[in-house]
């Protein structure tokens, strides 16, 4: 959230949130990138004021040079603060046992080395680049919005009206049409991927047992009828039961887990990935065989 056409200081709209009772967060997922803020809304020309300030990020962002350093900087700082978080790294070998033409397989979060050194060093122009990305993805199209707020629905769509008719609309297609014909999964990945076992040294003292399946659909009507009949949360809901005669209960007796989830972990355009993950005692660390044998069964 810096500077626009419209309110070219930088940082005048946290101002005028912090001055609003109200704050402001955004975030990148692997096929989806979230705005959102929140304030006060007593005040209806302020809350208006808010939407028009919010609006202009999507109609008129001015990527000034200074700005763009100083969000690389906030990237490197937060991508090493990852660098020792499991979660993350587990993430990352995830990605990296997926198909290597594939989006899905690139880094997930970006540092200095490859958004600064590596754009250098290749002739690129990386403010440029992320006009380019803006002009070719951001449109009015492929966004979505909504509001909450005490306001009335005519005066919140008054609102919407005057605030986000600015923003373009290119009529382009999604992103995800580029790679439509991609595999998510190959046999060249950088790391084994389907029918192998990968052993993970973690940095926190964890014991884990991880099974992972790909469900790639054959089709967006295929994908929109997952959606709708949610077959994983059927299984996610039969395997992670706890109660008498279920799996988690007979690992319990045996004395190799303490605890168990099951679910569909990653849902992306073309495929998504359920997992079970299990938690290990010091005695389950040595008996995989016998849980991977369980779980089949």
């Amino acid at each position: 959230f810096l500077g626009t056409e419209k309110y070219p200081i930088e940082d005048s709209f946290e101002t005028f949130l912090s001055s609003n009772g109200g704050q402001s967060n955004a975030f990148t997922d692997s096929e989806n990138t979230v705005y959102y803020f929140d304030m006060a809304t007593e005040s209806y020309d302020k809350f208006k004021e808010g939407l028009l300030r919010f609006g202009s990020f999507f109609s008129g962002p001015l990527f000034t040079e200074s700005a763009t350093g100083r969000e690389l900087n906030a990237i490197e700082s937060e991508n090493a603060k990852n660098l020792q978080s499991d979660v993350f790294r587990l993430y990352q070998i995830e990605k990296s046992r997926a198909n290597p033409r594939h989006p899905y397989s690139k880094f997930f979060t970006g540092n200095k080395k490859t958004l600064l050194d590596e754009t250098k060093a290749k002739g690129i122009d990386l403010r440029q680049e992320l006009v380019n990305f803006y002009t070719k993805y951001y449109s009015s199209n492929q966004m979505t919005l909504a509001i909450v707020a005490p306001q009335s629905i005519a005066e919140l769509k008054a609102m919407v009206l005057e605030a986000f008719s600015e923003i373009p609309n290119r009529d382009v297609p999604k992103p995800e049409t580029a790679w439509a014909d991609v595999p998510p999964f190959s046999d060249d990945s950088v790391i084994p991927g389907i029918g192998s076992v990968v052993q993970i040294v973690p940095v926190q003292d964890l014991r884990q047992l991880s099974f992972s399946w790909p469900i790639v659909y054959s089709s967006d009507r295929d994908r929109k009828a997952s959606l709708l009949m949610k077959q994983a949360e059927y299984v996610a809901h039969l395997l992670g039961h706890e109660g008498p005669g279920s799996l988690l209960s007979y690992l319990k007796r045996e004395g190799w887990a303490y605890g168990m989830a099951a679910a569909p972990n990653y849902e992306f355009e073309e495929f998504e990935l359920f997992e079970i993950t299990i938690e290990l005692t010091t005695n389950g660390l040595l008996a995989s065989t016998d849980i991977t044998e369980a779980v089949f069964s």
